[in-house]
């Protein structure tokens, strides 16, 4: 036998005799723990239980439709100001197309219905936006507000559910997921509603010499409330997203953590590598 196999031999027999003498000394280690607990000496080591995280994302969208549902129906959808004939006008619109006068002015009318009976359909109005628009757009606002508060309802129900029940976390994290990428749809589906308020004024500066002959001058209009709304829409999209990339970075941990990894030394011909 030659002198490395020798040695080898040596190391590998002293490795088990370590091996058994670690073992014995858990062994008793072990059997000291239980003796001292026993007599009470020791207190008895609890089991560690992860708790499931509570996720807030529904309560979140319930109190953001609440707070949408309140600006479209309290905040003024349109300030306008413009000069006329007989002096400056100054007023503030809510949805409905009603203001607190309970009036309209005619030059008023005019922009939003134009007075030109033998144009075309595409000409009816100066700046694409008719008073018709001011009882759509904020009607088909509230119905997805408040389909973004059954969302975030049905959403708390099921973390109730998830975490009173033995549901997995990567079963909650795909509904959790799920619902995400449906208030992402909402958030791009609202700004699509209010986008027509944005491409009037596009539409103002170009029709600009047309809407003064109307009598209508320095024509000035701003919608606060479609403002705010698409600010809303913006931050349901924004949170939205970065839950979905939380969830998916979740899964790429766990996959990572799950995947079989090799051994760090094995026996082959023979030899240890």
């Amino acid at each position: 036998m030659s002198l490395s196999e020798e040695d080898y031999e040596e190391d590998y027999f002293s490795d088990i005799r370590r091996s058994r003498k670690e073992s014995k000394e858990d062994i008793l280690d072990e059997a000291f723990k239980k003796a001292e607990i026993s007599k009470g000496l020791r207190k008895k080591e609890g089991r560690i239980v992860s708790k499931k995280p509570f996720r807030k994302i529904g309560i979140a969208l319930i109190i953001i439709a609440i707070f949408g549902l309140i600006i479209i129906n309290f905040v003024p959808w349109m300030y306008i100001k413009f000069d006329a004939d007989y002096g400056r006008i100054e007023e503030f619109y809510y949805k409905d197309f009603e203001n607190k006068e309970g009036h309209h002015y005619d030059e008023i009318d005019n922009v939003f219905d134009s007075p030109c009976k033998s144009c075309s359909s595409n000409t009816s109005n100066f700046i694409g936006l008719s008073q018709q628009d001011f009882i759509e757009i904020p009607k088909s606002s509230s119905n997805v507000f408040i389909l973004l508060i059954i969302l975030g309802i049905i959403f708390t129900i099921l973390e109730i559910l998830g975490r009173l029940k033995e549901i997995s976390i990567e079963i909650i994290t795909i509904i959790h997921s799920i619902f995400a990428a449906s208030a992402v749809f909402i958030g791009i589906f609202l700004i699509y509603l209010e986008m027509k308020f944005l491409v009037a004024y596009f539409l103002l500066y170009h029709n600009r010499p047309f809407i003064e002959t109307s009598g209508v001058i320095d024509l000035i209009l701003i919608y606060p409330a479609t403002l705010i709304l698409i600010v809303i829409a913006f931050a349901v999209i924004i949170i939205s997203t970065t839950v979905l990339k939380i969830n998916y970075h979740e899964f790429e941990k766990r996959i990572e953590e799950n995947r079989p990894r090799g051994a760090f030394s094995r026996f082959k011909f023979g030899n240890h590598i």
